[in-house]
């Protein structure tokens, strides 16, 4: 099967007689996004994905994205159907690393900086339990005949670093340019421990977590409300919005929801995906007073804490809403029996503070080998000390 987009071609990997698990990938362009809506839910109820490789995510992705950007489809398929798919964007590249190839593959992602403001953690391939490396494998061999003079591929925080060196082709090599902890709440621990959260953290945490209490308190009881309708949600949003701005602009930055897209994405995230329970807005409480909002994501019994809006200057002293109310929305989902609240890839105190567990996230760059990109690889070398960047293999020894 062959495909075509602004004068490039390119061909299904063959595959391998005798070898029945063995996948073949296309890569074509989005010819609808109702088309694909049925492909991407038939394989998501067999994958483990995330929040972030959800249909409701990419729906809203493609329902927002400008016109001019297209993304091309990627599947795979053995003998039991399709068995993995993803969504590539292919990006021009600028100065100098035009040297190198003319365009990068990003996996979910622009390369557009105002549109990537969205960030996708736990990304990679939609693929079906089990399959992994497979489909990483038939992904290299649908690159391989991919005409365009292409660069790398990029896929971001991802756990699925251990199956993309798996299925590395001898003429492709990965490195990981960072590698970021996520850390999280493991909830059916804090359960099986006797439900008190506050008890399984260390002394520093649970003294500090004590204290915010106390100073909260004074304000009145605590209530974790969840907005269930999506009038509500969006008018919450709103009103998270006014208040993250507001902080960010007092430290003199824009905040998140400077950007148009960003916005404009998460209101259709949060009007499509409240009545599912997929998006959760929770507004905090000390009495009558709200200390905050958070927008969390939801997904496989897992809560993923995404952004909030913050009331600050509450309190003279211990003033850390933050802190208030994601202890608050962690206890919660402790007594709803949820498995894990997890606070998303990043070094802030308060998530380190918090979390009883972590998982390491890699951001890898795909390349094929040759003279341009050994080229380019001695140069990455020798600014290794400043970027960060190291051979992909090496990058998962680290211990997780």
């Amino acid at each position: 099967m062959a495909g075509h987009i602004a004068g490039t071609t390119w061909r299904d990997a063959p595959r391998a007689p005798g070898k029945a698990r063995v996948m073949r990938g296309e890569i074509a362009a989005l010819a609808s996004r109702e088309g694909l809506e049925a492909e991407w839910l038939q394989l998501e109820a067999d994958a483990d994905g995330s929040p972030f490789t959800t249909w409701h995510w990419v729906d809203a992705w493609l329902r927002n994205l400008p016109a001019e950007v297209v993304p091309l489809v990627f599947r795979a398929y053995d003998a039991a159907g399709l068995g993995a798919i993803g969504l590539l964007v292919l990006a021009a590249e600028q100065g100098a690393r035009r040297l190198f190839g003319r365009y990068s593959l990003r996996l979910q992602e622009t390369a557009d900086a105002e549109l990537d403001e969205i960030t996708v953690e736990y990304s990679g391939l939609l693929v079906r339990r089990g399959a992994e490396a497979r489909a990483y494998a038939a992904l290299f061999e649908s690159l391989h005949a991919f005409q365009p003079r292409w660069r790398r591929l990029r896929i971001v925080a991802t756990t699925h670093g251990a199956a993309i060196a798996a299925a590395l082709p001898t003429s492709m090599q990965a490195v990981s340019m960072q590698a970021r902890r996520s850390h999280y709440v493991d909830l059916a621990a804090v359960r099986a421990s006797g439900g008190d959260y506050v008890a399984t953290l260390g002394a520093s945490s649970r003294g500090g977590l004590r204290q915010t209490a106390r100073a909260y308190a004074a304000l009145g009881p605590v209530r974790c409300d969840v907005a269930t309708d999506a009038g509500t949600a969006l008018q919450w949003l709103g009103e998270l919005e006014a208040l993250h701005t507001g902080y960010w602009r007092s430290r003199g930055r824009q905040g998140s929801f400077a950007s148009a897209f960003f916005a404009r994405f998460h209101r259709d995230l949060v009007a499509t995906g409240t009545t599912t329970g997929y998006t959760r807005i929770t507004r905090v409480s000390a009495g009558d007073t709200v200390v905050g909002y958070l927008y969390n994501l939801c997904w496989r019994n897992r809560i993923y804490f995404y952004n909030s809006g913050l009331n600050y200057g509450l309190l003279d002293k211990h003033d850390r809403p933050g802190i208030f109310a994601l202890r608050a929305a962690i206890e919660q989902a402790v007594g709803e029996g949820r498995d894990e609240f997890d606070l998303l890839a990043g070094t802030q105190a308060y998530k380190t503070r918090l979390a009883t567990s972590s998982r390491l996230l890699h951001w890898i760059d795909v390349r094929r080998n040759g003279p341009m990109a050994s080229c380019e690889r001695l140069l990455a070398t020798l600014a290794r000390r400043h970027r960060g960047a190291i051979p992909l293999a090496q990058a998962l020894a680290v211990p997780d």
